[in-house]
């Protein structure tokens, strides 16, 4: 049986003049010093221009092609497919224009493209005459993008699963394969091999390191790590690496601004999301898909940008920015439906869907039910939400959706209320304090309207109908017996957390002791 083009051994070792070698590496650090100012076209003509006149070997001509991609990666869409184009009109060889036309269909497959088509059936003609080992990697590359761009992840698994990163021959395309197949394993919902994947693997270079830590840092959002994942992403933020791509940096602002979201600080949030509104040209505002999907939850920022316009027809070029966090496409159907706009909130749902079907999985079957019940304000497929999201990883998404069946106005108060109770407590649970505060008030809207408990002893408007949610919860478990240890463990939140609502309790109820709260509690029951 042939080998694989895309497994096959390591490239022919050529005898390179000490002339030669010391010639690359001037020629990679010109190119480096170029694109660090500012300058990115210049460093890619530097890099094809040698490409074309080398007569160095082939391993010079691999280290060459390696480079270029790896420099493709760190500009904007706009810069490298300028960059590749004028490469292009160079005289190379049958092999390197073969790889050049597998980059730019790669670019374009990742943008949502829409010559997408072509440019791969071009790149596959090349590839089909001069057989080149380097253009079959950046082909399939291509391939798999354009999978992920319609929402096929197990198409784009297929084709990546034929790669192979740890060759010799790959070396220089490593981290594309495997930040590819780390995006494949997030949308599956596979988040512990994702875990696995972004390890950085021993010698590995510092632009794979970045790109899967930044891949890390939505692993930990989607899966509710959420304190974890914007230490993480500051901390690569403000690294100062010179090999942190725009695209990069675009992932880390968007889990930074996630958090605070979640944890309530909203000021925060709109002060690092705003630099990335004023993007508004098309391809290079897709690597901030994912931050205006986080900005998008509040109208302070994308009511005045249009943010939920400009998203919606980005995503029918490209489902891509869904795929890695799987509560973005919900998020994006419940902004619509808030401000009315019921066409957005179709095309979304309908997205959201076709994902679904190509990418049969349980975690997008949820997320489609979800879309279907916030736009038809549909009960029965929020719960079917909620019971899927539960087989997965996914917390904050099922957060959500508790919190989404929790607002739905054809259920009952008291289904209502023990969703909001739950999500509340898996909000508190994941380091979201913001949208725990969001549900409580939710339940203390339920908890109003159907009973009227009877105050004891303390000042007018005291009694137990003054206790919030969360201290009506710690006050439920600390007269039933258990100790404050046992109810924060019980309740995700610090022995802090409880001690000062236990010390609340006591104030609004005008008691001292546990046996009073136990006393007081149970006059309520009765």
């Amino acid at each position: 049986m042939s080998e694989s083009p895309f497994t096959a051994g390591t490239i022919p070792a050529d005898d390179i003049s000490a002339d030669a070698e010391q010639r690359r590496h001037r020629l990679f650090a010109t190119a480096d010093q170029l694109r660090l100012a500012g300058r990115g076209m210049e460093a890619l003509h530097v890099l094809a221009a040698e490409i074309a006149t080398s007569r160095s070997g082939e391993r010079h001509r691999a280290h060459l092609l390696g480079r270029l991609a790896q420099t493709v990666a760190l500009e904007q869409p706009t810069i490298a497919l300028a960059g590749l184009r004028e490469a292009l009109n160079l005289r190379l060889d049958a092999r390197s224009r073969s790889t050049v036309l597998a980059l730019v269909a790669t670019v374009a497959a990742r943008t949502g493209h829409p010559d997408t088509d072509a440019l791969l059936r071009e790149a596959g003609t090349a590839h089909a005459a001069s057989g080149d080992q380097s253009s079959a990697r950046h082909l399939a590359l291509g391939r798999a993008a354009r999978s992920l761009a319609y929402g096929d992840l197990p198409g784009a698994q297929a084709v990546l699963a034929a790669l192979d990163p740890d060759s010799w021959a790959a070396r220089a395309d490593a981290s594309s394969i495997r930040a590819e197949r780390v995006l494949v394993q997030l949308g599956l919902g596979r988040h512990q091999d994702a875990r696995t994947a972004t390890r950085r693997a021993p010698g590995e270079a510092d632009v794979s390191s970045t790109g899967l830590t930044a891949l890390n840092c939505l692993r930990m959002v989607a899966v509710g790590e959420l304190p974890e994942a914007a230490a993480l992403a500051v901390t690569a933020l403000s690294s100062g690496s010179a090999d942190l791509s725009s695209g990069v940096r675009a992932l880390l602002v968007a889990v930074i601004g996630e958090v605070r979201y979640r944890r309530g600080e909203h000021d925060d949030a709109r002060a690092i999301l705003r630099t990335c509104l004023a993007e508004e040209r098309w391809p290079d505002r897709t690597m901030w898909s994912l931050a205006f999907c986080v900005a998008v939850r509040d109208p302070a920022l994308s009511a005045p940008a249009g943010l939920l316009t400009r998203i919606v027809a980005d995503l029918h070029r490209s489902v891509r920015p869904l795929l890695p966090v799987p509560h973005v496409g919900p998020r994006l159907v419940r902004a619509a439906v808030a401000t009315g706009d019921t066409l957005a909130a179709r095309r979304v749902t309908e997205l959201v869907e076709l994902v679904s079907t190509r990418t049969p999985v349980p975690l997008w079957h949820a997320l489609a039910d979800q879309s279907r019940g916030l736009r038809d304000g549909d009960p029965d497929a929020l719960r079917s939400a909620v019971d899927r999201l539960r087989t997965t990883a996914a917390r904050p998404a099922l957060a959500d959706a508790l919190l989404d069946l929790a607002n739905s106005p054809r259920l009952r108060s008291g289904e209502a209320r023990d969703a909001a109770y739950e999500a509340a407590a898996l909000y508190a649970r994941i380091g979201a304090p913001g949208d725990q505060a969001t549900a409580d008030r939710r339940c203390a809207d339920l908890s109003a309207t159907p009973r009227h408990r009877q105050s004891i002893d303390g000042p007018p408007g005291g009694g137990i109908g003054a206790l919030t949610p969360a201290e009506e919860r710690v006050a439920e478990m600390l007269a039933a017996g258990a100790t404050k240890k046992e109810a924060a463990r019980s309740l995700f939140v610090s022995f802090h957390t409880v001690d000062t609502q236990l010390r609340s309790i006591y104030h609004k109820l005008g008691i001292n002791n546990r046996m009073q709260l136990a006393r007081a509690w149970e006059r309520t029951r009765r």
